[in-house]
């Protein structure tokens, strides 16, 4: 069997104006990643990552420091879901970011704060009963992860990958092993942390197993300070 290596992206930018960009926490997590998959002695026959900033600047920072990978391929179907959409649906009043900033940067604790009004909206989301407010419906969002994921298995052909992406698709991917509620689903979400690593195990006949859920040994030995959701 060969495996499939799904790397969280580093802390991105929670609270700037571009959240998609790496914090220097974040960068520092990606490096760590890199050394990580080194020490792993692993040799991935093909390198994916998501479209967005985050996923291309957490696989930069990681080959700085490993090195044995084959080609790079972008695959959008491992982006993250749209949650500015996914909260202004739960919570019109925050349509305009502007305002749910405001709102955040008004709390006492802010992260804390914005997880509790996050999982409410997520609730709502994956609730089904209101798919047609969104952009992207939660089956939605599960197909087009999974279908990026079948087109990894077949691609990669019996060698090992490695991809970059979100806590969405990795919850996603991990709730159809796993053949877990949403609810549950979530409950392990909330537990991802940025660098985190979670190893799939496929076979030639298309079977795709969890082998491991979030690993971040390499995040916590570097330090405390690594240790972070969002």
């Amino acid at each position: 069997m060969a495996s499939i290596y799904l790397v969280r992206h580093g802390q991105a930018g929670f609270g700037k104006l571009n959240y998609d960009q790496l914090s220097d926490t974040g960068h520092q997590q990606a490096e760590l990643v890199g050394k990580a998959l080194a020490q792993r002695n692993l040799e991935a026959g093909l390198l994916v990552q998501g479209a967005m900033q985050r996923h291309r600047e957490t696989r930069q920072g990681a080959q700085q420091h490993w090195h044995s990978y084959g080609p790079l391929t972008e695959a959008a179907g491992f982006n993250e879901f749209d949650s500015d959409d996914v909260i202004a649906c739960a919570f019109p009043q925050f349509k305009n970011k502007a305002v749910l900033g405001a709102w955040i940067l008004a709390q006492p604790n802010k992260r804390k704060a914005f997880q509790e009004l996050f999982a409410k909206a997520v609730e709502r989301w994956t609730s089904g009963t209101q798919d047609n407010d969104y952009a992207e419906s939660w089956p939605h969002f599960t197909q087009r992860v999974l279908q990026a994921l079948h087109n990894l298995v077949q691609q990669a052909d019996g060698k090992h990958a490695v991809v970059f992406t979100s806590g969405g698709p990795i919850t996603a991917v991990a709730q159809y092993c796993l053949g877990l509620s949403n609810s549950k689903a979530f409950d392990m979400n909330w537990t991802l942390l940025n660098g985190g690593i979670t190893q799939l195990l496929y076979n030639s006949s298309g079977k795709i197993s969890l082998a491991s859920f979030n690993e971040h040994q390499h995040l916590a030995q570097a330090g405390q300070h690594f240790l972070t959701y969002r």
